[in-house]
């Protein structure tokens, strides 16, 4: 079984796949699945089987997923799963040969709109929820911290976050944390971490924005 490569480079190919809202949502269920088939993911997102199979062939030719053959029932069994456990937008050095920021701009942009609207339904969930209303599921979570870091702590920072869903990940498969129900029993939920600078609000990392006085 080939183990799937970790903070994979966003290539354009691949941005340009990621844009198409449908297909990012399936993508995004495969992933909290690990291996799935058009029917499970069409079941879990509520989707023809067929119509999720074309976006997964989408996905495969952009190399963002790949088969697994060797968990088929059959030939014509097609089981898929994520070319990575995780991928990045890279550095700008990293793109340097990609040649077009057009698919990084739609692909951000998608982004942007996806977490706008999951903060908006988080936020009226909450207030729904507090308010005492007829919600009777806690349905989101969100939790905010203040750190002063240097660059380097910033780094080593990003560096265990990034470990803490993968280790979680391998204590659910190896029974480690108290979950017995099938798939079919669980919901599938969004993590999003957010690490950023306080002068993004205030304007102050603005390019070219200069400290010298104008003689």
């Amino acid at each position: 079984m080939t183990q799937p490569q970790s903070n994979v480079t966003f290539t354009t190919p691949m941005l340009k796949a990621m844009a198409n809202p449908l297909r990012r949502q399936i993508f995004d269920a495969l992933a909290a699945m690990r291996t799935g088939r058009a029917s499970d993911i069409g079941e879990l997102l509520g989707l023809a089987p067929n119509k999720v199979s074309f976006h997964l062939r989408e996905l495969a030719k952009a190399e963002m997923i790949e088969e697994a053959p060797e968990l088929a029932r059959d030939k014509r069994d097609r089981v898929w799963r994520p070319a990575a456990t995780g991928y990045t937008t890279g550095q700008p050095a990293d793109r340097s040969e990609d040649g077009s920021a057009t698919a990084m701009n739609a692909y951000l942009g998608q982004v942007i709109h996806d977490e706008q609207r999951r903060l908006e339904a988080t936020l009226a969930h909450a207030q729904q929820w507090y308010d005492g209303g007829e919600i009777r599921e806690d349905l989101a979570q969100l939790s905010t911290s203040n750190l002063m870091l240097t660059d380097d702590e910033r780094q080593e920072l990003q560096r265990r976050l990034d470990q803490v869903i993968p280790a979680f990940r391998k204590d659910q498969e190896n029974g480690k944390v108290a979950t017995a129900q099938p798939i079919s029993e669980r919901k599938l939920w969004h993590y999003s971490g957010l690490l950023s600078a306080d002068e993004l609000l205030n304007g102050s990392h603005s390019a070219g924005q200069s400290t010298q006085k104008p003689k």
